[in-house]
């Protein structure tokens, strides 16, 4: 029996290492392990140049800057991947460009005349002025956005990957060298925005200048209007999701700042940082391999789509339970010993964390399949529901117990049942669906 064993998990090696989709994850997700890695090598240092406070103004404007990001492209940077030829695909990326120069002239308007109510809303009275770097930022999101999505789409992952390491290693030194010099919010701000810039600039460097990734061939308006209209669903469904998403899981940054003081901001973001690691790893890289397989797999109406997105379930689930069960069991005294005596607090954010993002990592396939299972309606109002359960987490613990912890505790719960609704829905869609499926010859 045992050797019967043997020769199947050998079967099964044989044939992810032989997979196309495993080596393209392995490829992605090689490269953020590495970029995450370069980052947490430097973070025990960078904690103790900069303190909470500092982290805390950082994190409030990253927090208010990628709330607003997803507007950048209005969502339709995300449908570079969909169209059938390169023109098609240049004219969407066209589209996103031109939303990204109009949304960051807007938003520098609405600094000009906001920026006020703006700094108090996200902690920032002292320095009102670094939110003009919001349309910057904007912008420069707009155009890192559609090459990432270009070099996606050409399958360019390993040009990606190189790109994101590089990037993150020269952001990390640039933090470094600051810290030594002149630590402040401020200068983790620019550094971040100079990361981005970074990025864009190497990716492109490294890939093959077919029609979709020519830079010149992202101005202009010809096909835009068409492109728009075609992928409206995109600008209707994905972009509000995002922007929800991201106010649900910003929302603790600026509330914590309003409510508790940047510091306590800056401690959360210490703790939501190091978190992120494996779900970025993994998440990202599964995610921008997967959604990609699973739409053409979907769309040819094949019966591999449940076992596919089975496998992917339960291979992520597993994943998470080393890492986030550490930390919910000794989250408190690890950040203690690694990040110093300053950052005991991120340690227990990180504990309650660890429920939320283990959830999070166990939907990422389900959440990659669910535009092309049709289910974009139910994603916003999912995302709708979750802004209100996080927020008034948040407030029932800053309300009800007075107490910062509480409020984190809660809000992880909300997001942990959030995130399970994913994968019942997913799962309930597909089983639904695949139920008229005839299966086709080479399926």
């Amino acid at each position: 029996m045992s050797f019967a064993v043997i020769d199947q998990l050998r079967s099964m090696f044989a044939t992810l290492t032989s997979s196309h989709f495993v080596r393209n994850v392995a490829v992605v997700g090689g490269g953020i392990a590495a970029a995450q890695a370069i980052t947490l090598v430097f973070m025990p240092i960078i904690t103790r140049l900069y303190g909470p406070e500092a982290f805390g103004i950082s994190a409030a404007f990253a927090a208010l800057v990628s709330i607003i990001t997803p507007l950048a492209t209005l969502g339709y940077a995300n449908a570079i991947v969909m169209p059938k030829s390169d023109a098609d695909a240049a004219a969407v990326a066209r589209l996103s460009i031109l939303c990204g120069l109009t949304l960051a002239s807007l938003s520098l308007l609405v600094v000009h005349f906001c920026s006020p109510w703006l700094a108090i809303l996200t902690g920032l009275e002292q320095s009102p002025m670094m939110l003009y770097l919001i349309s910057i930022s904007l912008l420069f999101s707009a155009f890192l956005s559609v090459a990432n999505q270009a070099t996606i789409r050409e399958g360019l992952f390993k040009a990606k990957a190189r790109a994101y390491v590089e990037s993150s290693l020269i952001t990390n030194f640039g933090k470094l060298a600051g810290g030594l010099i002149a630590p402040s919010g401020l200068l983790l701000i620019v550094i971040t925005m100079a990361g981005q810039v970074l990025n864009f600039v190497i990716q492109l460097l490294r890939v093959s200048r077919s029609d979709i990734l020519k830079p010149r061939n992202w101005f202009g308006f010809g096909g835009a209007y068409e492109a728009a209209m075609v992928h409206k669903e995109f600008a209707l469904y994905k972009m509000p999701q995002s922007i929800l998403n991201a106010a649900s899981v910003g929302l603790p940054v600026i509330l914590l700042s309003s409510m508790f003081g940047t510091a306590a901001a800056g401690q959360y973001s210490l703790a939501a940082a190091v978190l992120a690691a494996p779900l970025i790893l993994l998440g990202q890289a599964v995610g921008e391999v997967f959604y990609p397989k699973i739409t053409r797999t979907i769309e040819r109406k094949s019966p591999r789509a449940r076992e596919l997105l089975i496998k992917s379930t339960l291979g992520l689930t597993a994943a998470a339970i080393i890492p986030f069960g550490i930390t919910m069991l000794w989250g408190d005294y690890l950040f203690l010993l690694i990040f110093g005596s300053e950052w005991r607090l991120a340690g227990e954010y990180a504990q309650w964390l660890s429920l939320w993002l283990a959830a999070a990592l166990a939907s990422r396939a389900c959440l990659s399949a669910a535009p092309a299972l049709g289910l974009q309606g139910f994603m916003l109002m999912r995302e709708i529901a979750s802004v209100f359960l996080r927020t008034g987490a948040l407030y029932l613990g800053f309300i009800w117990q007075h107490s910062d912890v509480v409020a984190v505790a809660l809000f992880s719960l909300a997001g942990t049942v959030i995130n399970i609704s994913i994968i019942y829905a997913a799962y309930s869609r597909l089983i639904h669906i695949s139920q008229t499926w005839v299966p086709l010859k080479g399926n």
